[in-house]
């Protein structure tokens, strides 16, 4: 073959390679922070792809996206999220962090024409997502919805400029709440008198007389029984007086917490902790031997405790690990 001849399939080759997309030169001015508004933009754009059963109308996304689904490692478009026919609701919630690039979300879905509880966890690098959370549960009772209908004002209010807490002074109060439980002294927490928790809907502490729910359940204790008329009375106590109960002591270790999502401007933390309950070592329910992953979103005003939102519960064999941190799960 001909010099020539090599020279013009070499031209041929070359023309036949696919395009790539090439970056824009740098442009200072083309660059935007993403600040609190924008996140939640990101967030709603994303769950509108959902709802719309769209991978392409996602946000952008970052080649090296990662995502996950109760743990479970899958790509956009995929899981039960994605696959089922998923409509919103009048409840979500949102912390949006824009030092670290992140968001959470925490809402009551209709999956399958069924009430489901969600907490969505998305980073953001550069204009493009760059990991992809997923949590969900079903199975929710009706007794569940009333507080599944409107979010406390504490999750969506602002906090002004004056009474905001330090970034750290956050990010301190939340693990304070793990290390009390890991610790069972509610003393160690930085918990409010009135701080209330909902799990799962239900409110399980601090609870009005003459009491309601201590478990995240839609039965009530029955108060013509000796256990029923001690389950009222529990579901009364305040946050700190619960722990130093030791009701929690089956809880082995809450690490990592990944306290990920601070919001500055309405007073949040949204964490994503890991539970190992190992009810071997410790007292225990019967066959209380799991790991369990949530979102729990912290409402903070003056440096302390006002408000935990949790959901969902989704629970793991144990020694399975949170998806996302090697080594996690024992």
């Amino acid at each position: 073959m001909s010099p020539t001849n090599q020279i013009v399939i070499l031209a041929g080759l070359i023309t036949s390679l696919p395009a790539v997309a090439a970056e824009p030169e740098w442009n200072a001015a083309s660059v935007k922070e993403c600040d609190r508004a924008c996140l939640v933009g990101i967030m709603d754009g994303y769950m509108n792809a959902i709802f719309q059963h769209d991978p392409k109308a996602v946000p952008p996304l970052a080649a090296d996206v990662r995502m996950t689904e109760n743990t479970g490692a899958m790509d956009v478009g995929e899981g039960m999220l994605w696959r089922s026919r998923v409509e919103p609701t009048s409840f979500k919630f949102y912390a949006a962090d824009p030092l670290q690039g992140q968001v959470a979300m925490g809402a009551r879905l209709q999956l399958q024409g069924r009430d489901t509880l969600v907490s969505v966890r998305l980073k953001v690098d550069r204009g493009k997502i760059l990991e992809i959370e997923q949590l969900w549960a079903g199975n929710i009772n009706a007794a569940a919805i009333p507080l599944l209908t409107t979010p406390v004002a504490l999750l969506t209010t602002d906090v002004s400029p004056a009474e905001r807490t330090s970034r750290d002074g956050l990010i301190r109060a939340a693990n304070s709440y793990f290390d009390a439980l890991e610790g069972d002294n509610g003393k160690i927490a930085a918990f409010a008198d009135d701080c209330v928790r909902h799990e799962n809907g239900y409110q399980t502490v601090n609870n009005p007389p003459p009491g309601g729910r201590m478990m995240p359940g839609p039965v009530l204790p029955d108060p013509n029984t000796e256990q029923g008329r001690s389950q009222l009375k529990f579901s009364m106590l305040t946050c700190a007086q619960q722990i130093d109960s030791k009701i929690f002591a089956y809880m082995k270790r809450i690490r990592p917490r990944r306290a990920l999502v601070v919001d500055e401007q309405k007073g949040l933390v949204a964490t994503f902790p890991l539970f190992v309950h190992d009810g071997i070592r410790r007292d225990a329910p019967p066959g209380m031997l799991q790991n369990l992953v949530t979102m729990e979103m912290f409402a903070i005003r003056g440096g302390l405790i006002r408000h935990v939102e949790v959901f969902p519960f989704v629970t793991l064999p144990y020694g399975l690990g949170n998806g996302w941190t090697p080594g996690s799960g024992r």
